[in-house]
């Protein structure tokens, strides 16, 4: 049997470890999202990670089919993040892609080792019709949901030795991107066709989510209204909800919608993410009471100045990148991502750098500039 050489691996990542650090870049990210003023606005970066020339690598399928291949190849990630030293947190998560939710349905995903799992088939409405909450319960044995128990346990005994490196949900999407995968495109026409069809499987689809998320939160031993995703410590979130199909959306239509939308993140916050443009959407989610973090798959489709200043009016924080220009030297880079903002909040930035630039020298540069921006005062974290 092959062995995976995660256990060299971790070595490597037990080198790297600075707890003060850490423990900076998590009160950095707290005080954003908590409208304080941090010594500095939070930037994440990574290292170079040569070894991986050496080591062997692992498709996607095979990821998917193994925990140890799976949990090795995301702990790469995480020596490139403690390298880069920025603000940003090593996470892993079990990464079964977004059709993970829709097989507690009974629908069933294609696995590919070049590309994310994808589902094979949608269920019709007369299947969906006869689905009952009831028949979706015990959900952690329902679909993918004990596999990904067993990854987790695997995860749990693994990371017993970098417990710096944290653990954050898989992809469950949103109530209604999961709605979406659940019954196809169908689900647009059946808006005006029939409306009622729609409310039932935003019913069931809003119960998986919550459960599911309650289940595993609870597993991995995490409160239900604070948390990790991604790179982030979430301050007052427990998760993240997927917007992607819901940007197709008009207002009128997210009515219908929103009722289910609020209730999956009530018990949570949310860290919200949606690819595209929805911007006609942009209002409606930042004040949801619930919405605490935001992240465009798509920022270069909004005005950075504009949207920066109703999101800190909202007093919600953005996370992400932000698109720079050809030939934009670093200084004016940082300068135009600052520039609406009015304090050192609201803003974990994930910046756009060229190979040959030094994280050292980007987080000097980066802590300069808010200097003189700031007047080298500091916040309180």
């Amino acid at each position: 049997m092959e062995k995976v050489p995660i256990d060299e691996l971790i070595r490597l990542i037990k080198r790297e470890y600075d707890e003060k650090r850490l423990n900076l870049a998590i009160e950095r990210q707290k005080a954003v999202q908590n409208n304080l003023d941090p010594d500095y606005i939070p930037v994440f970066l990574y290292g170079k990670v040569p070894e991986m020339e050496k080591f062997p690598s692992y498709d996607r399928k095979q990821q998917f089919y193994d925990p140890e291949k799976m949990l090795y190849t995301l702990l790469w990630g995480c020596l490139s993040i403690l390298r880069g030293k920025g603000d940003n947190i090593p996470c892993v998560r079990v990464n079964f892609g977004t059709g993970f939710l829709a097989t507690v349905f009974g629908l069933q995903q294609e696995v590919f080792p070049d590309k994310m799992p994808w589902l094979k088939a949608h269920l019709g409405k007369d299947e969906i019709l006869k689905t009952r909450v009831e028949d979706l319960e015990p959900v952690e044995k329902k679909g993918l949901m004990p596999e990904w128990i067993r990854y987790t346990e695997f995860y749990k005994e693994k990371l017993k030795e970098v417990p710096f490196v944290r653990m954050y949900l898989p992809d469950t999407q949103g109530v209604f991107d999961l709605a979406h995968l659940v019954a196809g495109d169908r689900i647009f026409t059946d808006f005006y066709d029939d409306q009622k069809f729609i409310e039932y499987l935003l019913n069931l689809t809003t119960h998986v989510y919550v459960s599911a998320s309650v289940f595993m939160k609870n597993f991995i031993g995490e409160p239900l209204s604070s948390g990790f995703h991604n790179e982030i410590v979430m301050a007052n979130a427990g998760v993240r909800t997927c917007e992607d199909t819901t940007t197709l959306l008009s207002p009128d239509l997210f009515k219908i919608v929103y009722p289910y939308f609020e209730r999956s993140i009530s018990k949570f916050g949310a860290f919200l993410h949606f690819c595209g443009s929805g911007s006609h959407l942009m209002e409606v989610f930042l004040s949801c009471p619930y919405v605490k973090i935001i992240n465009f798959g798509n920022p270069e489709r909004f005005n950075w100045n504009e949207t920066m200043k109703t999101i800190a009016k909202h007093k919600k924080t953005y996370f992400g990148t932000v698109k720079r220009l050809e030939e934009e030297t670093l200084t004016d880079y940082f300068s135009r991502v600052l520039e609406p903002l009015e304090r050192k909040s609201n803003l974990m930035f994930v910046p756009q750098l060229k190979n040959d630039e030094d994280p050292g020298q980007v987080i000097e540069i980066w802590h300069n500039i808010q200097d003189k921006k700031f007047s080298k005062t500091k916040g309180a974290m």
